[in-house]
């Protein structure tokens, strides 16, 4: 299957195509993942670089990393034929919020380049780092506005940006793309970037039911759940209502329980979002991010959804602006 032909071209095809092999190193694919327990080696290092991504399929250029903020690393994969209307995906890794190693989404970040995305792997800074809530939040809407700026310096405009997270990464996805403007963080170099659509895997997004886990997130200085409430996408559930979401999560879950998925979902539509639920059968925690299971989901969903709507807006400032003016 094809992608749906989103972004306005420059002139010079030919130039155009050159510059973006070449810009390889910079562009940044963001897909939350938690490897909690699975998605990703939890390596407690978040700085890890994706070697695994330099090991390309036919059809696929091999993976280029480059520091998006000092010590976080960002390895873009793109097709080896770009075309003008691809997509930006941005695949945040998972850990426990303890771990941001995105080697383990490699797979799933190659087959989705080979279906002509601009696909960003990203890592975040966690509690290996003594860096809490917002910090990870923070970093990975950092992230997301690097991908997107070096899309749009080259002169590629209206792509879909696609936030894709697989558990503690589904969580910090959720945050960054329901509610962009209360975590962009000033230090970030980068235009803050409203993403257009999210996925969430197998995401913990109650954090008050996550337990001991809500150390790694919170620190160890916020013991009382009532105090996570704003760290908690439910909360958020009725910002930006245009935002269509896809809630993935395997009905052999014995790490994060689909009650998780089903309870966001429920919060969500109560929003007023566009909300897709799909329970793959026999797959599991471990399972769900891997290319087999999830790009072919990934896939049909964002042609469905960006055939029935047009473009939205980008800049967070673009998004404020659409909600004040809306009836």
């Amino acid at each position: 299957m094809t992608w749906p032909m989103m972004v306005g071209t420059r002139t010079d095809d030919d130039a155009r195509l050159g510059r973006l092999a070449r810009w390889a190193a910079a562009v940044l694919l963001v897909v939350g993942t938690m490897v909690a327990c699975g998605s990703s080696s939890d390596t407690g290092a978040t700085a890890s670089r994706s070697a695994n991504a330099t090991d390309a399929p036919a059809g696929v250029l091999p993976g280029s990393t480059a520091e998006f903020l000092p010590g976080l690393d960002a390895t873009l994969v793109l097709p080896t034929e770009p075309a003008g209307g691809m997509p930006l995906v941005v695949l945040v890794p998972g850990g426990g919020w303890a771990s941001a190693d995105p080697s383990g989404l490699a797979p799933l970040a190659h087959d989705l380049a080979s279906r002509g995305a601009a696909v960003v792997m990203v890592a975040y800074r966690t509690a290996a780092d003594g860096a809490f809530f917002p910090v990870p939040v923070q970093d990975v809407a950092c992230g997301v506005g690097y991908a997107a700026g070096v899309l749009h310096a080259e002169g590629v405009e209206g792509s879909p940006v696609v936030i894709v997270g697989h558990s503690a990464g589904a969580h910090l996805a959720a945050l960054v793309a329901l509610a962009p403007d209360t975590f962009t963080d000033p230090a970030c170099p980068y235009a803050a970037v409203a993403p257009t659509a999210l996925v969430g895997l197998a995401g913990p997004y109650d954090i008050t039911e996550i337990g001991p886990l809500a150390a790694n997130l919170f620190g160890p200085d916020r013991p009382d759940p009532t105090t996570w409430l704003d760290g908690d996408p439910l909360i958020l559930n009725d910002r930006r209502p245009d935002l269509p979401v896809l809630l993935v999560h395997g009905t052999a879950d014995t790490v994060v329980p689909v009650r998780f998925t089903d309870d966001f979902a429920a919060a969500l539509r109560r929003g007023g979002h566009d909300v897709t639920t799909v329970y793959p059968d026999r797959v599991t925690h471990d399972t769900v991010y891997s290319a087999e299971v999830t790009a072919p989901i990934i896939a049909d969903w964002l042609a469905t959804i960006t055939a029935a709507r047009p473009p939205a807006p980008r800049t967070v400032a673009d998004a404020l602006t659409v909600l004040q003016h809306r009836p």
